[in-house]
């Protein structure tokens, strides 16, 4: 029976609302890949943030017989994340529940809870979740269990499965039960006993089937993620152990992952590190087993094109250059928690490796600076090939396991595979002590040749790691769509008739994640496959792996930049067909969620593995935009900015006089008025500033040191608003400051004519852009008699476009030398409490801890409200599209204390957004510094 999802629509609109549903196509797109190498665009999109919606949601669909896929970050691997139907993500601000036990020996954690952040919360208590895999700055607990994601150094011990405690779950009816809580399975077993006796039958079945369960235990020896975890039915026999195990690894298929409660593990205080370098990948394996127990923690295995691969790199080790070909590295890391224990360990896994010829002496490393450069290798493997790979080829991380006697020769089946099949550029390298292998190749998908050859490719690994070394297809990555055909093959007829029933147990109507670890379409892993056209320099190394999202202030809004990169891929796709219409229709529609709300704030580049910029391309894609009109009143700007600058300050005091008199309504009106007739015309924002002044340096003393300071557009522009307790503006308080430290203060002439850029660069007009900043660089270098004397610039942004033009001038930035140069020349008398935003353009300049520094020097507590990476304010654009700001500090009110009353960052306009959004006044450090200095 076909589904009419245009009921299903209607349905969930009217359970759900309109905010949380969407079926505009370019969206459903745009949310249609994961980082996998599939897409599948999905009828409609949910976004929960409660479960009472994700029960609304489930209600709609057993309604309609509709399927329903679960996704968390979509940072998975193998297209467990995409779905036809409905897709329901995760919202931005719910399942975020982290609760620690008082012994730290549990940890409660909400489905969306980062793995990361979990980890930040028990790093204090020396403790840390199991699982560590390698997206865990991006994958959410949901899907770090759904998935069994492991890592490098939990292996089997401390994944998922062998460290959750209990569960919260949704099932499909809409039944919940928590496995941790005696009442919550009394009500369950009353209402679901079938249920819980068809499991403990399953379970005394498998158990009293010896051949499948020696095959299971067999199987579960080494990493294993293929199919359902059916080794929970012959490891516990009480049905709710069972269930809770089943639901690791089940990917969304099952059950709907509420809350799971981890037993925490230790984290050791002491770790040292060891580079043994091999002649040959066969030396490398056999060493393995020799040094498998308690003294290694992780041990991680590169072959010799890995090794090519990275050799070279920035923060690459230089001797890599001189090895011979065919060398291969085991990293060993040794962990305790003493020093002497420590020792010991590193000692005993010398002594075990002392027969073998190393190219290199192999040392263990306490330094972090010695031994990060080591793992700085293993983490850049995967991005330096992803990013070196041909423009319009994709890439595909598999993993496979084996026995560890079969390593060696599986390496080199593996090696001899890549060249049959025509991927020469294939790597291998993985957590050697797990018997676990992650293969790289960078395949094409543009013709139905491509898609036959990688075909034939997974059809020979799937035979050789199961027919050959009786392995695992999928070690930590998920079954998924990837896999799923080679689920019954690798498991047997029995295995799978099992794992059936348990898909039949908990989904009878076959709604969660269909086609997902069990599928009968034996192609299902080369059908739905992602093109990836050539768009641009910028974004075309984009592996569309989801890391951005977290840090995007614009994720919660629309788009973050996979989403934004996708939808540009699609439009080129349709171009290069020949459909320009179509294309011409998604450009147009995609054009506000694309290209208008981006911030451009590139904290996306900070945060990808193969450095995109979304940013800077979407600045560029701006340009075509610009009409003949608008591009006359940007010159008329750049040529008469001094005027423009100093009417913009004078309409902000005018406005300000006229809201004291008529109030937010009038006011309000007024500006709706003014902006039918220009876009220039900003929002009305209650917390406006008043209009800046330019300060007066005192005459000059002599002996003392002279400083150029130029102060920026904000804060020139701007002064305080109504709830800054100060009336200065931020020059006049920075003149106050740095004369107080005994230096010497000029200022340019014609301060209001100079401008970085960046009000022209962010709307794409580079040209007037680049010839504002050139002007400025001109002035401050014969202001500085040619760099000889230091150049100061007050907002962070500013220095950095500054900066970017490669300037002959020692140009910095205040914060800057407010660290360096005035934190020991003043007498500091600290505040109580503030907060401190470090937005992105700090973490850009890498200027995070000279911040921090100076919060901590003048404030006995620095709160930082947790999750506010950018304040979304872009410059200018927080005047004319309110909307991202407000997005990006929906929260921030609720993370700041009552008793927290001002907060401080060192950019002007980002500094107006987080006050209109805290509700307490946000300004530059240097009036903190001034006023501890006083």
């Amino acid at each position: 029976m076909s589904i009419n999802y245009k009921e299903v629509i209607n349905d969930l609109r009217t359970q759900l609302g309109d905010r949380p549903v969407t079926d505009d196509p370019v969206r459903r797109f745009a949310w249609s890949t994961d980082a996998s190498y599939f897409r599948i665009v999905p009828e409609v999109v949910v976004h929960a943030e409660t479960l009472e919606q994700v029960k609304l949601t489930l209600t709609v669909a057993r309604k309609h017989n509709a399927p329903v896929t679960f996704r968390a970050a979509g940072t998975s691997l193998s297209g467990q994340a995409i779905g036809e139907g409905i897709l329901l993500i995760l919202g931005h601000d719910g399942f975020r529940k982290i609760e620690v036990s008082s012994d730290a020996k549990q940890i409660t954690l909400g489905a969306a809870v980062i793995g990361s952040d979990a980890n930040a919360v028990l790093a204090p208590l020396n403790r840390k979740i199991g699982p560590d895999p390698a997206t865990i700055a991006s994958a959410k607990i949901g899907g770090i269990v759904a998935n069994n994601a492991s890592g490098m150094c939990c292996g089997t011990a401390q994944n998922s499965y062998q460290t959750i405690a209990s569960a919260k779950l949704l099932f499909a009816d809409g039944t919940e039960l928590d496995t941790g809580c005696e009442k919550s399975k009394a009500e369950f077993a009353k209402t679901h006993g079938k249920l819980l006796q068809d499991l403990s039958e399953l379970s005394h079945l498998t158990r009293h089937n010896s051949a499948l369960a020696e095959r299971i235990r067999k199987k579960y020896s080494i990493k294993n993620t293929t199919g359902y975890g059916i080794n929970s039915l012959i490891d516990f026999t009480d049905p709710f152990d069972i269930i809770n195990h089943l639901m690791v690894g089940m990917e969304g298929t099952l059950a709907f992952i509420n809350e799971v409660t981890y037993h925490t593990v230790n984290e050791a205080k002491f770790k040292a590190s060891a580079m043994a370098v091999f002649h040959n990948m066969e030396d490398a394996a056999r060493a393995i087993p020799l040094i498998n127990g308690e003294s290694v923690s992780a041990a991680e295995l590169l072959d010799w094109p890995s090794i090519k691969a990275v050799t070279g790199k920035p923060g690459m080790p230089d001797w890599l250059s001189e090895l011979p070909a065919l060398s291969a590295i085991l990293l060993i890391e040794s962990r305790a928690d003493d020093a002497q224990t420590l020792e010991h360990y590193t000692q005993d896994v010398t002594a075990k490796l002392a027969g073998f010829d190393f190219i290199r002496p192999m040392e263990f490393s306490t330094n972090p600076a010695v031994y990060d450069k080591y793992w700085a290798m293993r983490k850049g493997l995967f991005p330096i090939v992803g990013g070196e790979r041909p423009k319009g080829t994709s890439v595909i991380i598999e993993d496979v396991a084996f026995e560890l006697e079969h390593l060696a020769a599986a390496a080199h089946d593996i090696t001899e595979l890549f060249h049959k099949h025509g991927y020469p550029e294939g790597c291998i390298y993985g957590h050697a002590l797990a018997g676990n292998f992650h293969f790289i190749i960078t395949p094409a998908f543009t013709t139905q040749a491509d898609i036959d050859r990688f075909h034939a490719f997974m059809d020979d690994i799937a035979d050789m790691v199961i027919n050959k070394y009786n392995g695992s297809m999928k070690a930590e990555h998920g079954t998924g769509r990837a896999v799923a055909p080679f689920v019954e093959k690798e498991w047997g007829q029995d295995a799978y008739t099992l794992m059936k029933n348990i898909k039949q147990v908990f989904d009878p109507q076959g709604i969660l994640n269909p086609g997902v670890i069990l599928n009968d379409d034996s192609n299902i892993h080369v059908k739905n496959i992602k093109p990836c056209p050539v768009v641009d320099d910028f974004v075309d190394k984009c592996i569309e792996c989801g890391f951005c999202e977290k840090t995007c202030p614009t994720s919660a809004l629309n788009f973050s930049p996979r989403q934004r990169i996708a939808t540009l891929r699609e439009i080129e796709r349709l171009e290069q067909s020949g459909d320009k219409a179509a294309a011409a229709k998604m450009r147009a529609d995609a054009k506000y969620d694309v290209i208008d709300t981006c911030a451009a704030c590139q904290l996306c580049t900070i945060a990808c593995p193969v450095d995109n910029s979304m940013g800077q391309l979407v600045r560029k894609l701006r340009t075509p935009y610009i009409s003949t009109t608008e591009q006359k009143v940007l010159d008329f700007q750049a040529k008469h900015f001094g005027a423009v600058n100093q009417v913009i300050s004078t309409g902000f005091d005018v406005l300000g006089v006229i809201h004291k008199i008529t109030g937010d309504g009038i006011t309000n009106a007024l500006m709706k008025t003014g902006r039918l007739i220009s876009k220039e015309v900003p929002y009305w924002n209650p917390d406006f500033p008043k209009g800046g002044k330019l300060p007066k340096p005192s005459p000059a003393k002599a002996g003392q040191e002279t400083v150029v300071y130029f102060p920026a557009c904000g804060g020139r522009t701007f002064g305080p608003t109504p709830k800054d307790p100060d009336n200065r503006t931020l020059p006049e308080v920075v003149v106050t400051l740095l004369e107080r430290a005994g230096y010497n203060v000029i200022t340019p002439e014609k301060t209001r004519d100079l401008c970085c850029g960046q009000m022209w660069e962010s709307k794409g007009d580079f040209k007037n852009a680049d010839a504002k900043r050139q002007e400025l660089i001109d002035v401050l270098s014969k202001m500085s008699n040619g760099g000889k004397i230091p150049v100061l610039v007050d907002a962070l942004s500013c220095t950095y476009r500054t900066l970017t033009g490669n300037p002959q001038v020692q140009i910095t930035d205040l914060v800057e030398f407010m660290h360096d140069k005035l934190l020991d020349k003043l007498s500091i008398n600290k505040k109580v409490n503030v907060a401190l935003h470090l937005g992105c353009s700090a973490r850009k300049m890498k200027l995070e801890p000279k911040m921090q520094a100076i919060a901590n020097a003048c404030s006995a507590q620095v709160l930082k409200p947790a999750g506010i990476e950018c304040c979304g304010y872009a410059g200018e654009k927080g005047l004319y599209k309110p909307e991202i700001n407000a997005s990006a500090l929906r929260n921030i009110k609720k993370l700041i204390p009552v008793e927290v009353k001002e907060g401080y960052y060192a950019n002007r306009m980002c500094e107006v957004g987080l006050t209109q959004h805290s509700g307490i006044s946000y300004r530059h450090l240097a009036y903190l510094l001034e006023e501890c200095s006083r």
